[in-house]
């Protein structure tokens, strides 16, 4: 009986300073880890299928995030931004299913995108209420420049013991809806100004912006603010995610189309702090989560039921492709119906806001909300030929890199050379067959967001408003409107727009 004794207690000594040698090497590894996921380009509930594949959807998302958190449950979910127009989704839902999905999702926060004001900032702010996670924002301000929303310019995460400090920053407001309430400040001094506020406010291990901009912004922001240690931004292809290395540090972008996420997990052994990205497909290789199918099947009958009602005959497909250089069919359908309304001498329509080509057959209201989903009104202005020169060059000055702002036209005929130097491009210049006069008056149909600034369109600014956007309909209505009247579509390339190679 003794022996016995004697061996237990021998096991009980032995077992404890096993665990106590565990407990030992832990303490002494004192390494943590916590995972950072982000997405953004979010203007659709349903899988985006095309030539790219079949991916993203809200109830693949869900999944695909859910499997994260039950391997990791300290983690943070962030939204780059985009989830309101630029979609016959998001023209007719104007980004609340999506808000809705982000809430059952559980997302944590989100940037704003340009997007984000495709309806004005009325709508971006209800969509905020609606929100049951914070939005961000370091450089977006309202007129007297406080925090737009008096949202917090940075977030803090502490996930176990690992502080993750987040700032937002968004560019290129002048490519969404122009509205007074909100004004776009400095990127680089402002993201300065975030990190600085929130280095004073509490010590972090790890300082992430979430961008809205171009890599080539991205890169100078690193350059400025050395203590960001890495940029999640806005989407560089619909079907590649990319992860860039600059100065020791990382950019990444995912998928467009919720068609990626990527994964940042962070480890911590005692003051060094080690990055490892990784790229999660969101694609149909990912189970879709019941619920949000159920939701998302809800919103694609819906949509189908609302707008399927056919309005016309179309004979001939609208090709969009090659609205952002030269004339095209469909570009030529949406001017002639601006100046159409109006019975005006000129109709234009920048090229970046046509967004989807559509199949002969019958013409739905669908198809002109897939044209046409931001919703834009379409005024008319007084506006003299210098202006009009102006504009079209202006239109022509970024085709290299398919600028938006290249204008679709009707009333006119215009040359550009495409080799030349910005601001000499264009050379020949028709209205109703005869030469612009620079100095005659024309009345000129656009929407409201060229009128406004929109793309960098800031000549009309002096030009007379003879119908404004508070009398205005919207582009999608007119275009509607016009496609009954024809009945029949038959649309051809005219030579309205001539390229010049030589």
């Amino acid at each position: 009986m003794r022996r016995l004794i004697f061996i237990l207690l021998l096991l009980v000594v032995m077992m404890s300073s096993f665990m106590t040698n565990e407990l030992n090497v832990e303490a002494k590894d004192n390494s943590r880890k916590a995972t950072m996921l982000y997405f953004n380009d979010a203007h659709e509930v349903s899988p985006v299928v095309n030539d790219f594949g079949d991916r993203g959807g809200v109830a693949r998302l869900k999944t695909a995030i859910d499997k994260v958190r039950e391997e990791n449950k300290h983690t943070v979910v962030a939204f780059g931004g985009d989830l309101g127009g630029g979609t016959l989704f998001g023209g007719v839902y104007q980004g609340f299913p999506i808000v809705e999905a982000f809430n059952r999702i559980n997302i944590d926060i989100a940037n704003f995108g340009q997007h984000d004001f495709d309806f004005g900032t009325q709508v971006t702010k209800e969509l905020m209420k609606e929100s049951a996670f914070p939005w961000i924002s370091s450089n977006l301000t309202d007129p007297e420049g406080k925090p737009f929303g008096d949202v917090e310019t940075y977030q803090i995460f502490n996930k176990r013991g690992i502080k993750i400090g987040v700032i937002g920053l968004t560019d290129d407001m002048d490519t969404t809806t122009v509205d007074d309430q909100v004004e776009q400040q400095d990127m680089i001094q402002s993201a300065k100004t975030a990190v600085a506020t929130m280095k004073q406010a509490k010590k972090v291990d790890v300082i992430i912006a979430l961008t809205q901009q171009s890599l080539e912004k991205d890169k100078q922001l690193l350059s400025a603010v050395p203590e960001i240690d890495a940029v999640f931004t806005e989407e560089k292809a619909e079907n590649q995610s990319f992860i860039y290395e600059f100065d020791n540090r990382y950019i990444f972008a995912p998928e467009g189309n919720i068609g990626s996420i990527i994964r940042l997990d962070i480890h911590k052994k005692g003051k060094d702090i080690r990055l490892n990205p990784e790229i999660i497909k969101v694609d149909h290789t990912v189970p879709e989560d019941p619920e949000l199918k159920a939701f998302a099947d809800y919103y694609e009958d819906k949509l189908e039921e609302d707008l399927g009602q056919s309005i016309a005959q179309l004979e001939t497909p609208l090709i969009n492709q090659e609205s952002r250089y030269q004339e095209t069919n469909i570009g030529n359908f949406v001017a002639d119906s601006y100046r159409s309304y109006f019975n005006a001498d000129i109709g234009l329509m920048n090229g970046g806001g046509i967004r989807a080509s559509v199949p002969a057959g019958e013409f739905t209201l669908r198809d002109a909300y897939s044209i046409l989903p931001f919703r834009n009104k379409v005024i008319m202005a007084t506006v003299t030929g210098d202006t009009i020169r102006a504009a079209l060059e202006h239109g022509v000055s970024n085709v290299e890199n398919l600028s938006g702002g290249f204008l679709q036209v009707s009333g006119i005929k215009y040359s550009y050379h495409r080799n030349k130097p910005e601001g000499s491009r264009v050379e020949r210049i028709l209205v109703n067959n005869e030469p612009l006069d620079l100095q005659e008056n024309y009345t000129v149909v656009m929407p409201n967001y060229i009128f406004n600034g929109g793309d960098g369109f800031t000549m009309f600014s002096q030009s007379e408003l003879v119908v404004d956007e508070t009398n205005a309909r919207t582009d999608a209505e007119v275009l509607i409107e016009y496609a009954k009247d024809l009945d029949v579509i038959h649309e051809t390339i005219e030579g309205r727009i001539t390229v010049l190679e030589n």
